[in-house]
């Protein structure tokens, strides 16, 4: 009897006030793993709170030990260590060149058209050769010559643009009477003055007629028929009187759809009514 008691005052004496048992173990984990968490979305809140001025020092404070120029970002920029498989073998830099010279192309084609501070036109398309476009500068210098020795330098204009050197001639003014399809003695003249200097030259050359939006008050007759008759009329005196080769010649007529300006004033209708001698550059032609 006395040894029973014994042991059983042992077995309390172990058993410790206030100790886990193997039931409540597992709160101690769960314990941990919450503070965890709430640990981390204090981390998450405080990261969504960023202060600009704080994170611009930040940023600055790394360029020295790392040779990183503020404003240039953390880390440079890379494909990543795998790489695009679809990344083309043409370098980036290369292919952005590539991109301003056809831009360039396309632009200076667009701005062909445009006058310049001179009263003249741009004068460098891209499509044309260097070559060809210092042969048409020449021709536009003798032309431009020819036409002021015989008193017409402000009857004409001219432009380069990717077909060659355009000469427009006003019709109304100086080659036709309102509505005729017969070359003025006065147009004549101006007409003379192109051919010669035309003569000294291989290129092609083609007489495109062109009209105002005003309708031709006469039964089966139209600005087609108008603008067509009256660059025949130019090209027929350039071969049959100032002796241009006419196998170098040809002619269009355009009507009213390829005007210079809107007809919207008398001054653009007029700018409009007009005869154009293209001089075709020979890489074109």
């Amino acid at each position: 009897m006395a040894g029973s008691t014994a042991r059983a005052s042992r077995g309390r004496r172990r058993q410790r006030p206030g100790s886990s048992t193997g039931e409540t173990r597992w709160m101690q984990t769960y314990g941990d793993a919450m503070t965890l968490l709430l640990a981390f979305f204090i981390m998450l809140y405080t990261m969504s709170q960023i202060d600009a001025t704080k994170f611009e020092a930040f940023v600055t404070g790394l360029e020295v030990p790392f040779g990183n120029p503020a404003g240039e970002g953390i880390l440079p920029e890379s494909t990543g260590i795998v790489g695009d498989a679809e990344m083309p073998e043409v370098p980036v830099s290369e292919i952005a060149l590539l991109q301003e010279a056809d831009t360039a192309d396309e632009r200076a084609v667009e701005d062909g058209g445009d006058e310049g501070d001179d009263g003249d036109e741009d004068d460098d398309p891209s499509p044309i050769s260097t070559r060809d476009l210092d042969q048409l500068r020449t021709v536009r210098d003798a032309l431009t010559d020819s036409l002021g020795n015989a008193g017409f330098a402000e009857a004409a204009d001219h432009r380069i643009d990717e077909r060659g050197l355009v000469v427009s001639i006003s019709a109304e003014d100086v080659l036709f009477e309102l509505g005729s399809t017969d070359v003025s003695d006065e147009g004549r003249l101006l007409v003379a003055a192109v051919a010669e200097a035309l003569e000294g030259f291989p290129n092609d050359v083609v007489v495109e007629g062109h009209t105002d939006d005003v309708p031709i008050m006469r039964a089966d007759y139209t600005n087609w028929n108008l603008s067509t008759d009256r660059a025949v009329a130019v090209l027929s005196l350039l071969y049959e009187e100032f002796s241009i080769e006419p196998g170098r010649l040809g002619a269009a007529g355009y009507g009213e759809w390829r005007p210079r300006a809107e007809n919207d004033t008398a001054e653009n209708r007029t700018m409009n009514r007009r005869v154009d001698v293209l001089v075709v550059a020979q890489g074109v032609s």
